[in-house]
């Protein structure tokens, strides 16, 4: 009886998924790890640990054991312990036996890998997320009742401001890192750097851009503010003035200038590479939400963002018809070894950012998955609903789709689920699909041997917003990753404000299967993370006893739900 599994990777986590018919006695399935650190240290070798125990058994909250011993009752997996360059190789193992003596079963045991982890793809662009979703579990075991201590989370917002804080280095990750280097490699180089950014709070940052002093160019937008008339960066452009290239561009209510884009320049005016993402630059933008960057070199798509610098600059605030008739059109960079890179600006005409969007949709064969921030009623979240309803004529039922939505709307209900069950006729009769969108929480109670996390809602409201709020930020959409691959990020929510509205920018990448995989990992990471929680808030508010550890029979295997189905078609192969 074989097992067939596959394995994703990007720079800091790697995603496995297994399936196999059921195994009799199979008490779940162990997953050994060798790894070889991109630093040079010696080989590490050993079974994964798993944080949850077998139901009714002692398993304190935080409590651990190597996988051999508590197996994963599950089909997929995500490996956070690795690094950029290290190379890992795994073997799964079905375990048998009993709950006291669980014995792996190395004669059905199968190996993916070598590979590398690491955030670069099809030539030189590189993928970069933090560890934003790992915040409330960090929160449950570092700060226990002190959630609710504003002196003492005032002074842990203070420490993630210092660039040597251990903390810092962890939450912002191989994102963080690689923007520190950028800009580091900048100052040491002589290169200019253009930046169009929405916030600027963060310390380390506004450092580094005192480095580069005049060969710094910042066009600062008035960022996020609690009340009307508030300048959000104010004081960033009181420590940069005079001392950097600062230009302000402030839109107040007309709009956001929330773009949060980098062009590198070797010398003025000679553009080589580009930064964008999600990612603000702020510390909770680092640190406390889930975020994204993408680094890419090439001197045609770095001018297209170089270009648009200028013309917000020229712009004075007013959306001119200069402006937006530029962005109106798509900008197009010449391909490169197969890889086709469209840049839209906003804002736009009529939403032609959204309907050229759109189309990339609904042309989906085989998935589509994503993770969005605010994406309201009018943007891309309702076209990709409508290829799971079976009333929309772009309705396709075979499709995969999963991904996690934050939406913050003031009066909404925390944590509350959007899930759209389709029943769909065809032939074969009628089939389930159920379209899995989640808001991310917390988990409200210690349950087996997960800890009691911190709530969005305590983040929001019982802390006063000080540390930050643990939310969803990024702004992907990953179609056909396996096949025809296309990746959309930027700033944009795909939301119809941000078209018509604001300041932003996404960036359509088409044939670079190495990038999409590497959005996925990160994609499937945050979904797994939420889906957990989410389903423990269900069964709360249904009052229905949750899971509770591990089974400690092979009957865990008994069901298969057909989105768990669905799932592991697409990522191993039906």
């Amino acid at each position: 009886m074989a097992i067939s599994a596959k394995l994703y990777v990007n720079g800091d986590d790697c995603f496995l998924a297994w399936r196999t018919p059921p195994i009799a006695g199979c008490l779940g399935f162990a997953v050994y790890r060798t790894l070889k650190p991109a630093d040079g240290r010696p080989e590490q070798q050993g079974f994964i640990v798993n944080r949850t125990g077998f139901e009714g058994d002692a398993n304190p909250p935080h409590s651990f054991k190597p996988s051999d011993k508590w197996p994963f009752q599950r089909y997929t997996w995500t490996d956070h312990g690795v690094s950029e360059g290290d190379v890992v190789t795994y073997r799964i193992v079905p375990v048998k036996g009993t709950p006291i003596d669980p014995a792996p079963d190395e004669s059905m045991a199968v190996t993916v890998g070598p590979v590398k982890a690491t955030a670069q793809a099809k030539g030189k662009s590189w993928a970069y997320f933090n560890r934003g979703t790992l915040m409330s579990q960090f929160m449950a075991h570092e700060l226990g009742d002190k959630v609710v201590d504003l002196a003492f989370l005032n002074q842990m917002k203070k420490s993630l401001q210092k660039d040597d804080s251990r903390l810092r280095n962890f939450l912002s990750g191989e994102l963080g890192a690689r923007l520190l280097t950028l800009l580091d490699d900048a100052a040491a180089k002589g290169h200019h750097l253009y930046a169009a950014l929405y916030e600027l709070d963060d310390d380390v940052l506004i450092a580094r851009l005192v480095a580069l002093k005049k060969r710094a160019h910042v066009l600062l937008s008035n960022g996020s503010k609690k009340k009307k008339g508030e300048d959000g960066n104010a004081r960033a452009a009181a420590a940069l003035d005079g001392v950097i290239d600062l230009s302000r561009r402030m839109l107040w209510s007309k709009g956001l200038g929330h773009n949060k884009f980098v062009v590198f320049a070797r010398r003025p005016n000679e553009p080589f590479a580009v930064w964008t993402g999600s990612t603000n630059w702020a510390t909770t933008g680092l640190c406390t939400q889930a975020n994204n960057g993408i680094y890419i070199e090439h001197t045609g798509l770095a001018k297209l963002y170089f270009d648009q610098y200028k013309r917000l600059k020229a712009d004075d605030a007013s959306f001119g018809d200069a402006l937006v008739n530029s962005n109106s059109t798509p900008k197009d960079a010449v391909p490169v070894a197969g890889v086709k890179r469209r840049v839209w600006f906003t804002r736009t005409r009529g939403g032609a950012d959204m309907a050229d969007a759109a189309e990339l949709i609904n042309g989906a064969k085989k998935a589509i998955l994503f993770l969005m921030f605010e994406p309201g009623s009018g943007g891309l979240l309702p076209v990709i609903q409508a290829r799971l309803s079976s009333a929309a004529a772009t309705y396709d039922p075979t499709l995969y789709v999963q991904g996690v939505v934050n939406s913050l709307k003031p009066g909404g209900q925390a944590g509350a689920v959007v899930d759209a069950k389709i029943e769909v006729v065809g032939r074969g009769g009628n089939k389930p699909f159920d379209l899995r969108i989640i808001q991310p929480d917390g988990i409200r109670n210690n349950l087996a041997s997960w800890a009691r996390e911190v709530t969005r809602r305590e983040f929001m409201i019982g802390s006063g917003g000080v540390i930050g709020h643990a939310i969803v930020h990024s702004k992907i959409i990953v179609i056909d990753p396996l096949s025809s691959p296309v990746v959309i990020t930027g700033s944009h929510n795909f939301s119809a404000n941000a078209s018509a509205q604001n300041d932003e920018n996404f960036l359509v990448i088409r044939g670079d299967t190495e990038l999409a995989q590497r959005y996925c990992v990160n994609i499937m990471n945050v979904y797994q993370h939420y889906r957990w929680r989410q389903y423990l808030i269900e069964c709360e508010a249904r009052g229905i006893d949750p899971w509770q550890g591990l089974k400690k029979s092979g009957h865990w295997q008994d069901k298969m739900s057909a989105s768990r189905k669905s799932e592991l078609d697409f990522w191993v192969g039906p």
